[in-house]
């Protein structure tokens, strides 16, 4: 499998883990941050559910992984 010049692979190098493909691309990047950081705010004060949504949207931006686009074999990288 050919791998075209703005791919990038996060990974340890190491067999027995999986190399992820980066699959988020920037406008998809800002909603996440947006929501993600509003999610925080409110689960500060009122569920921790939404706290913990606001920070796995915020693991995501940081990795630039989003693991069900990897599963729908999806990017938005262009």
């Amino acid at each position: 499998m050919e791998e075209s010049s703005n791919v990038k692979k996060v990974g340890s190098g190491n067999k027995s883990m999986p190399d992820f493909v980066k699959n988020m691309g920037g406008a998809d990047k800002n909603i996440r941050l947006g929501a993600g950081g509003a999610l925080v705010l409110v689960g500060l004060f009122a569920s921790k559910f939404w706290l913990l949504l606001g920070v796995l949207l915020l693991a995501t931006v940081y990795f630039g992984i989003c693991p069900i686009y990897s599963f729908l074999k999806h990017d938005t990288l262009n």
